[in-house]
């Protein structure tokens, strides 16, 4: 018998755990810190159960770095990842998983001095 409540304390406490938000460090970053900063263009969508969040840097190095870090922050969590290197520019991705959905990151810095990132997932997945 206290086999069997050790299991279902087991089994309540896994799915508690896999219910919760995904906490991304990423996910920061449109905290209204870039909102009226002119080298950021701010998207935020969300269309049939779809949830997507990007940002378009502009000569800011800074605000770059930032995102790469909070990036860096979220890596070990990531079922894929990938870094890219190339001539024109660095590309960096990764996929999380939560709540049985896949969260979309992904950073791309130009030789240029700009960056798109964006987030994107089902809204299951942020829940």
């Amino acid at each position: 018998m206290k086999r069997l409540i050790i299991i279902i304390t087991c089994i309540i406490a896994a799915l508690a755990a896999y219910a919760n938000p995904p906490k991304l460090n990423v996910e920061s970053l449109f905290d209204g810190r870039y909102n009226g900063n002119e080298c950021v263009t701010i998207s935020i969508y969300k269309n049939n159960g779809n949830y997507y969040r990007g940002l378009t840097v502009k000569n800011n190095p800074g605000i770059i770095k930032k995102i790469a870090e909070a990036i860096s922050k979220d890596a070990p969590r990531a079922k894929e990842y990938s870094d890219y290197s190339g001539a024109d520019g660095q590309y960096t991705s990764l996929q999380i998983v939560n709540n049985g959905e896949i969260i979309y990151i992904g950073l791309q810095r130009d030789k240029h001095g700009g960056a798109f990132f964006f987030i994107q997932g089902k809204e299951k997945a942020f829940k």
